[in-house]
């Protein structure tokens, strides 16, 4: 199906600029400090002093800033301006100096060949149209031996068949246009994998659902521990993460 970029991101921006503008306060949720955890672990490692990353589609900005108050170089990347909007406030409230803000495409990023040690996309390939002017896009701006960290939508085939339909409108939602699976995200980026994780298992999905009416925290960070103890299981989740490593060229 061929897509009109222009209508589509102008369908993103109006949806998650209305999002991103309700924001009042700076918050980690619990699946966002599981995130946290398996970036600083997975793909930064021990060695990323001095090093530069590129949050690609920031959204809430919540990986860009927390990796600058770890000292690294960072920088922020979105097509809805009041994503940066936020980034930049977060960076004035937390007296960031390391954080950059970019206004682009994500398959259109104003910056050199081999400038970024590390990529971290998360949900937001599924909302580009075009897939492979992205993938080499990343490529080319990622350093040799650089990592990338992708968070994308799990194909439908490994969903319990009672979870499909609320994935399908969430899709539509959102504006997701496909969804991956390993195998194809490797014929995309074609680099060596490092590291998978499989999240957004039914009992998590479930939990979340109930906790809607209970609103109780307490129940979020125990079904996301449950979510991580399950993360090598593909079948039942809805979500798929690759870290990734480019070659030496």
């Amino acid at each position: 199906m061929r897509i009109n970029k222009k209508n589509h991101y102008e369908q993103q921006i109006s949806y998650f600029g209305n999002e991103f503008r309700n924001v009042k306060t700076y918050e980690l949720l619990p699946w966002q400090r599981s995130y946290i955890k398996r970036i600083k672990e997975d793909l930064l490692g021990k060695n990323y002093k001095n090093k530069t990353l590129i949050d690609i589609g920031t959204g809430n900005g919540y990986v860009a800033i927390e990796i600058a108050r770890l000292g690294m170089n960072t920088i922020a990347t979105d097509l809805t301006l009041a994503a940066l909007e936020n980034v930049n406030k977060y960076k004035k409230k937390f007296k960031l100096k390391n954080i950059k803000t970019i206004h682009c495409e994500a398959d259109d990023i104003p910056l050199g060949d081999k400038s970024v040690d590390y990529i971290v996309a998360n949900a937001v390939l599924e909302h580009i149209p075009s897939e492979k002017n992205t993938a080499k896009e990343w490529r080319r701006i990622l350093k040799p031996r650089g990592k990338f960290f992708v968070a994308v939508p799990l194909k439908y085939k490994f969903i319990l068949p009672p979870f499909i339909p609320i994935n399908y409108l969430h899709d539509k939602r959102l504006g997701h246009l496909r969804r991956y699976d390993l195998e194809s995200l490797r014929n995309l980026f074609k680099m060596k994998v490092i590291k998978v994780y499989y999240t957004g298992h039914f009992i998590k999905m479930i939990g979340f659902m109930v906790n809607l009416f209970l609103q109780n925290k307490e129940l979020d960070q125990v079904l996301e521990k449950i979510d991580r103890k399950w993360d090598s299981r593909r079948y039942g989740s809805t979500n798929i993460i690759v870290v990734f490593e480019k070659d030496k060229k």
